[in-house]
């Protein structure tokens, strides 16, 4: 069962990423969950992404630190506004033998019922949104946001703007499905300015995604322990035991 106090870590991302490295360095021998919580901005790379001069002088113009990630996907600006879970499973474990799409649907479909459960009203993705998702971002030059188009398992709104994305790291000792939620809308505006010197593609972007004090008219502060909880409580057993 859940203990209290509530089990979320709030830290930077570099050190939520040097625990996930650490715990699949060491070895994944039983399932559980890392929920974290960004308390300061920060831009954020693709493990492929490697920030040029131009970005890294207007991150720090801006005054953010610009770092990258071991997991796949995007440029992301992290901050107090995203959720972020990362579930790791041994590399025994029945989950772990399921392929990208099966993997990503398990997830998918406890996101869904948790957000429900919280009246954050959303749905997962079907091939026809992932297709559309990737014309739109290609035509409008944003293949290098994580969050401009859609992949399997990841949550949208009813409307289809993105909620949740999904990446997972695959190691000899583990796996991590890593998923961050935006609690409340970040700036993307500056996210767009640092990554490609420009605020206009902001806007897109912002027509793109949803957040989840948005969708359910609930404040971020409210909602977040009632997620994690209702995440936890729909997770398998062996899943709840650290709990």
């Amino acid at each position: 069962m859940l203990s209290t106090p509530l089990p979320l870590v709030v830290g930077s991302m570099p050190d939520e990423q040097q625990r996930i490295s650490d715990i699949l360095e060491a070895g994944v021998e039983s399932p559980h969950v890392l929920f974290w919580q960004y308390d300061q901005a920060a831009v954020i790379m693709g493990c492929s992404q490697r920030p040029n001069e131009d970005q890294e002088q207007r991150s720090q113009e801006a005054g953010l630190p610009i770092l990258r990630r071991r997991s796949g996907g995007g440029a992301v600006l992290a901050g107090p506004w995203m959720l972020s879970v990362t579930v790791f499973i041994p590399p025994d474990h029945p989950v772990a033998a399921q392929n990208i799409i099966e993997i990503f649907s398990w997830l998918e479909q406890i996101w869904i019922e948790a957000l429900l459960a919280c009246r954050v009203p959303c749905k997962g993705v079907d091939q026809q949104l992932i297709e559309q998702s990737k014309v739109i971002s290609q035509e409008e030059n944003l293949k290098w946001a994580c969050y401009a188009s859609l992949s399997h398992g990841e949550i949208v709104s009813e409307d289809g703007r993105k909620l949740v994305g999904l990446a997972q790291i695959r190691k000899r000792k583990g796996v991590a499905l890593v998923s961050g939620l935006h609690l409340y809308p970040c700036d993307w505006d500056e996210l767009s300015s640092i990554v490609v010197g420009s605020r206009e593609p902001g806007v897109s972007l912002q027509a793109l995604n949803s957040d989840a004090q948005g969708l359910s008219g609930v404040s971020a502060e409210q909602l977040l322990p009632d997620l994690i909880k209702a995440f936890i409580a729909r997770l398998p057993a062996d899943f709840q035991s650290q709990f």
